[in-house]
């Protein structure tokens, strides 16, 4: 029998050998813009990449890319196709053609839809109209089961009085301009929903389903308009994951976190991120933190705003007890171990019973300071480096050292 020379084995072209099937599958996971460029690798690779379940769709605002360029690359891609579709993402950066561009979209969902689209993914900027599309998407794209739709909207959409995603799973979307009722109605029509991600403005909001098992919230923005921490009811009755995380500015003083409340009964799972967090804000962490006190895994990542100048107690209210965990297994905390901190997380740890792992990453604080303690553009006052020097030692971390001196892993 003859051997295959090493030399011979390299020059092998292995890719010829895949069946179109896998060969589309890898197409499938590149950008659409990237995959068109294979069509020039060999006449079988022409036409391969048209026949990817997922589309890519991204406006890009280069000269040399125009909106002509656009509507071909759609007219090839999605409109001429008769092969099922199965993601479609649009993307839109720049403002481009006003009416034409609204009704060409248009038609790009509703041909999709024809073809059985399953995920939708729309991206878009606040200078857009976006109505007649979103219309058209809550009340036309009943094939959809995961949904996500991230635009910053110049007024409040009024979504269809029917919405016809009744097999929708997963729901991302921004509700910045949104109130409580337009949510409570959407949730009310979404019975299949099981996976919801929300970015959201301050506000009091109640968010109500029997059906949603994950939920993913992200608090924007400031709230200069209120006094006092919001209020934000969660009455899921399956909810087994929760992830909270607040977008923080830290050149602004007021923000707030809400004061949550409902009824979570099965949570399991916590991912907690809070920053710009300052000494008013202490009932509503301990709050939160007692009312997931049933879950079995949590990741705790607390901050303090850094222009708090002294510690204090993260989520530890004065005269009242620290949360306690009785279900807690896996514990990943990370914040600031000054004094005030470390003792309340040493009484939570006596009460919780059931940790079997433990990991504690010590955070340094931030303390601003310019010299001279000038008041600022927002009326606070920038702490003087000496002060800062003399504070130090308060925020230093009471942590018992190990082997990375950061991280204790017990």
């Amino acid at each position: 029998m003859k051997k295959t020379s090493a030399k011979t084995k390299i020059k092998m072209d292995r890719l010829s050998g895949l069946p179109d099937e896998v060969v589309i599958t890898v197409l499938s996971l590149l950008p659409t813009l990237i995959a068109a460029r294979t069509s020039v690798l060999s006449r079988r690779f022409r036409d391969l990449w048209k026949a990817s379940p997922s589309v890519d769709l991204p406006f890009i605002y280069i000269p040399s890319f125009k909106h002509s360029t656009y509507v071909a690359m759609a007219n090839s891609v999605l409109l001429s196709r008769r092969d099922s579709l199965v993601r479609l993402h649009l993307k839109f950066g720049h403002q481009i053609s006003g009416d034409l561009t609204k009704s060409f979209i248009s038609s790009l969902l509703l041909h999709a839809h024809a073809l059985g689209l399953r995920h939708l993914t729309i991206h878009g900027r606040a200078y857009w109209d976006f109505e007649s599309i979103l219309r058209s998407v809550f009340s036309s794209c009943t094939s959809l089961q995961s949904l996500s739709i991230h635009i910053l909207p110049l007024k409040p959409f009024p979504f269809p009085s029917a919405i016809a995603l009744t097999r929708l799973k997963s729901l991302s979307i921004n509700f910045i301009s949104y109130n409580s009722t337009i949510i409570k109605r959407l949730l009310s029509e979404l019975s299949s929903l099981e996976h919801l991600q929300l970015h959201m403005f301050s506000g009091f909001v109640c968010l109500s389903s029997p059906t949603i098992k994950k939920l993913e919230l992200l608090l924007l923005g400031e709230s200069h308009h209120l006094e006092e921490p919001y209020s934000l009811g969660l009455f899921m009755p399956s909810l087994e994951f929760l992830s909270l995380t607040n977008y923080h500015d830290s050149f602004h003083a007021n923000s707030n976190i809400p004061l949550i409340h409902g009824e979570i009964p099965l949570i399991r799972i916590a991912v907690v991120t809070l920053r710009g967090l300052r000494q008013k804000h202490i009932t509503a962490v301990a709050q939160f933190l007692n009312f997931i006190s049933y879950v079995q895994r949590l990741t705790l990542n607390l901050k303090e705003h850094r222009w708090e100048e002294y510690p204090f107690p993260l989520f530890m209210e004065p005269g009242k007890e620290a949360p306690t965990f009785p279900n807690l297994k896996h514990l990943d905390m990370s914040l600031c171990f000054h004094e005030c901190n470390f003792e309340a997380v040493v009484t939570m740890l006596h009460h919780s019973t059931a940790l079997e792992s433990l990991k504690l990453h010590h955070k340094t604080s931030d303390i601003l300071g310019d010299g001279n303690g000038r008041i600022n553009a927002w009326g606070l006052k920038w702490p003087r480096n000496g002060d800062q020097s003399r504070k130090r030692n308060a925020w230093r971390s009471k942590l018992p050292r190990n082997r990375d001196e950061q991280t204790l892993n017990i």
